[in-house]
């Protein structure tokens, strides 16, 4: 039976709520990341920037900015009102044409989601360019692990997009708005009267009675749904479309494709250098096995150490014990994994709902040979719940933006149905407006993998909705280390065998941390408390709506 060597590695933090979301405040000197990373302040020349470049057509050549080459992750925000649906701004200036403006306009876009090339670069800024031809859409694609460094250089050398995500930015909305990244959209498009109106929340996208931001992807995902080759599944006698129940069921299907495919295929794939990945494993298998999370939203306790976490862990060190995973494991990332998978050196990959957009884009040929996708197991046939927050905002208009008006324009042709449609047959993760979905030309184990998410996702609270003063706490939060992510790496590499205790000191300090947040926010004048992680009429297995926070 091959057993898989591992070794350790560092960074990241879970998606599903982390038991507090830590915003550390941005370093003086950024740590390099790999191989040409910049470790000062000074912008690396603009060639060193990989992945995508687009430029729509345009009428004449605007000088272009040095940009940067750089890091990954992911963050959420800051609330002062008590409405929750809205625009929350007069929106005079909605639907002002960008050709008011005089000459030729440069919108510069980074993002990270490369499923999305085609419908950025080929269709939505061209279609732009079209209306407006006057502006120019310049993108540039960038790894996860490389945007939010590449963005924080950027902004110390006034040199920041126009648009962009926050993958890689470190902390909460809350703390970005506060340091005053970005630039309010409200007063320049109306997205009170747009499809997007339902989906706005009060410290998600709108923050001091600005809107922000709005959702473009569904909040009704995890990452840790099993992509499957179909051709190993059945070249070892299984039937591919079926999904094992229980973690005892997936544990002998991993085993079963272990033995009985070539001895250069493996079962699973568990990149473990990456420890956002792992806090995310450990906490949806927690969330199965019966937690709602790394918070226990009944009493506001943080819930790590619970017994579920517990469960969980133990199910990741079993899948290790069995020896099923790929020798590889230890040192790659989600990407790099994927890319072995691809190649048929494993059959099985957990990850999240954009795995056929990026296989499409750069490994089509492992589609076309067979993939399905399972649905995520639990201890037993009594499935438990995936708890997340509602959909975030994906992009910002930057408060470096030379012509606001223009970008949250061009951000606001997001907000359409027909754009939804199209967002989905790029199989990333689903659009906001999810009944896109069924309508979309897109590959069956797609499909098949959204209707699990609305079986087992559902939407929970999130403090500072309900109170704007948790924001500013939020904001006074710093990293609590080893996190849940770093703990799951060190047990899975033999570094630490103690993991209950290692997760009951994570929790310790986690509690004493929000503590300290919570009285530094007091003293700056925030009305918050440790009662406002407490929501005592929130039910498990039911969604956390709009209208539960009344």
């Amino acid at each position: 039976m091959r057993r898989a060597a591992v070794s350790p590695s560092y960074s990241g933090a879970p998606r599903f709520w982390p038991a507090i979301r830590p915003p550390p405040p941005i370093p003086t000197r950024l740590r390099p990341r790999g191989t040409g990373s910049p470790t000062s302040a000074e912008p690396c020349p603009e060639e060193a920037l990989a992945m995508s470049t687009s430029t729509t057509p345009r009428p004449s050549r605007p000088s272009r900015r040095q940009l940067l080459r750089t890091a990954g992750g992911l963050a959420l925000g800051l609330p002062l009102l008590n409405a929750c649906t809205g625009g929350g701004q007069s929106a005079q200036n909605a639907g002002a044409d960008p050709t008011d403006a005089t000459g030729p306009i440069t919108v510069n876009w980074w993002d990270h989601f490369r499923p999305l090339t085609e419908l950025f670069e080929k269709k939505l800024f061209v279609e732009y360019h079209q209306k407006h031809d006057n502006v120019t859409v310049k993108r540039r694609q960038l790894d996860p692990a490389d945007l939010g460094q590449a963005l924080q250089l950027a902004r110390r050398s006034k040199q920041l997009p126009d648009v962009h995500s926050t993958a890689g930015l470190s902390g909460s909305v809350a703390a970005l708005v506060t340091n005053g990244w970005f630039h309010p959209i409200g007063d320049f498009v109306d997205l009170g009267n747009s499809p997007m109106k339902d989906y706005l929340y009060d410290g998600i996208h709108r923050f001091d009675g600005k809107v922000y931001t709005f959702p473009v992807f569904s909040g009704r995902w995890h990452d840790s749904t099993t992509w499957v080759n179909s051709a190993l599944a059945k070249q070892a006698g299984l039937d591919p479309e079926q999904s094992p129940a229980t973690w005892d069921e997936y544990r002998a299907t991993v085993r079963t494709l272990d033995q009985k495919t070539p001895d250069s295929v493996h079962g699973l794939l568990l990149p473990m250098k990456d420890t956002d990945y792992l806090g995310g494993k450990l906490t949806a298998f927690a969330q199965m096995a019966g937690a709602p999370g790394q918070t226990d939203w009944k009493t506001g306790e943080i819930a790590v150490a619970s017994e579920p976490f517990i469960q969980a862990m133990e199910f990741l060190l079993a899948l290790k014990a069995d020896g099923v995973l790929h020798p590889a494991s230890s040192s790659l990332g989600p990407r790099d994994a994927r890319a072995r998978w691809a190649a048929g050196e494993a059959a099985l990959f957990p990850w999240g709902p954009w795995f056929i957009g990026g296989l499409m884009v750069e490994e089509s040929p492992a589609v076309k040979r067979g993939i399905s996708a399972w649905q995520i197991p639990a201890p037993s046939t009594q499935r438990g719940t995936v708890y997340v927050a509602p959909a975030s905002g994906s992009f910002f208009v930057s408060d470096q933006a030379k012509n606001p008006k223009v970008a949250a324009d061009v951000l606001f042709q997001m907000t359409t149905a027909d754009f939804a449609a199209q967002l989905a047959t790029r199989m990333d993760q689903p659009p906001i407006l999810l009944d896109s979905v069924d309508k979309a030309d897109v590959h069956p184990a797609y499909k098949k993998n959204v209707s699990f998410f609305q079986q087992d996702v559902r939407i929970g609270p999130v403090p500072e909705v309900r109170n704007g003063g948790v924001a500013k706490a939020l904001a006074e939060m710093r990293d609590v280390h080893p996190s849940p992510g770093e703990i799951v790496q060190a047990v899975l590499t033999g570094s630490t065998k103690d993991y209950k205790t290692a997760l009951q000191q994570y929790a310790d300090k986690a509690t004493k941390e929000r503590k300290r947040a919570i009285d530094a926010a007091k003293k700056k004048g925030a009305e918050v408390s440790e009662d406002d992680w407490v929501f005592g009429n929130w039910q498990p297995g039911q969604d956390y709506t709009q209208a539960s926070y009344k």
